[in-house]
């Protein structure tokens, strides 16, 4: 039993359910890499969207005939529902997917993998429930992202590099038919924004610990904050504080 698996996949899914109700105030990044990533596909039959969210419109493809809408957040699955009430919702977990084999045409998957304590794993979940000749469509952010954020001294998630991600791929099960890494970048009015626009989506952030006695999660005081904001304000664009985000956008099918 992996307990400290268990435990942040506990963890992550209840981060997500509280910010289920807000997330598509902060989704700017999620709206983007789904733009391009519908632009990519060509889905049929079954389709399965994994860490759904609150939802995504699929109607522009004819050949559709069910949408189900797996994530870890029971939150995120109740604000799909209202969204989009003729999708199936289902819970759980992308490493262990509670689906037959087989048994879905298309797979979908928008920035919602990198989360995955084991992506082979889930990939090969992926494969396991795909009908042959099925494609799976990933955006997922890798390695390098959020760099402000790391100029800043905050502490930021380790993602995937190229390398790893395409390994996932590299074996007789799968036809890699496209993979490309971009910068997607943001932009805020301000530092709190930016901040809020992390939290807001559930992907929250903590600080470094800079000292043994100083707190890992809080500034000190209103002169940190203050000095934090002037820091950030040099990096700023005509459009607004930059934050900036590699994402692979995969294309696979399954090998008949």
């Amino acid at each position: 039993m992996n307990t400290g698996s268990d435990k942040l996949s506990q963890e992550i899914a209840e981060r997500f359910s509280a910010a289920a109700e807000h997330y598509q105030s902060y989704d700017v990044l999620q709206q983007k890499t789904a733009s391009r990533l519908l632009a990519q596909m060509s889905p049929c039959g079954r389709l399965l969207d994994i860490g759904a969210g609150p939802g995504t419109c699929f109607s522009r493809f004819e050949h559709i005939n069910q949408v189900l809408c797996l994530d870890i957040a029971e939150g995120m699955l109740k604000t799909q529902s209202r969204n989009f009430p003729e999708h199936v919702p289902i819970c759980g977990d992308a490493q262990n997917l509670p689906i037959a084999n087989c048994s879905v045409d298309s797979i979908y998957s928008n920035v919602a993998l990198q989360w995955c304590q084991n992506l082979p794993k889930a990939v090969s979940e992926v494969n396991r429930v795909l009908t042959e000749g099925g494609e799976f469509n990933m955006s997922i952010v890798a390695k390098d992202s959020l760099m402000q954020l790391s100029e800043l001294g905050f502490k930021v998630n380790s993602f995937i590099d190229e390398q790893e991600l395409v390994a996932c791929f590299e074996d007789e099960d799968w036809q890699l038919e496209s993979f490309e890494t971009k910068a997607v970048t943001v932009y805020f009015s301000d530092l709190r924004a930016l901040l809020q626009s992390i939290k807001g989506v559930g992907a929250s952030i903590v600080k470094q610990q800079q000292g043994v006695n100083q707190p890992q999660v809080t500034l000190r005081g209103r002169k940190d904050w203050q000095a934090l904001q002037l820091k950030a304000e040099l990096s700023r664009a005509p459009e607004g504080l930059p934050l900036t985000y590699n994402i692979s956008f995969i294309k696979a099918r399954k090998k008949r």
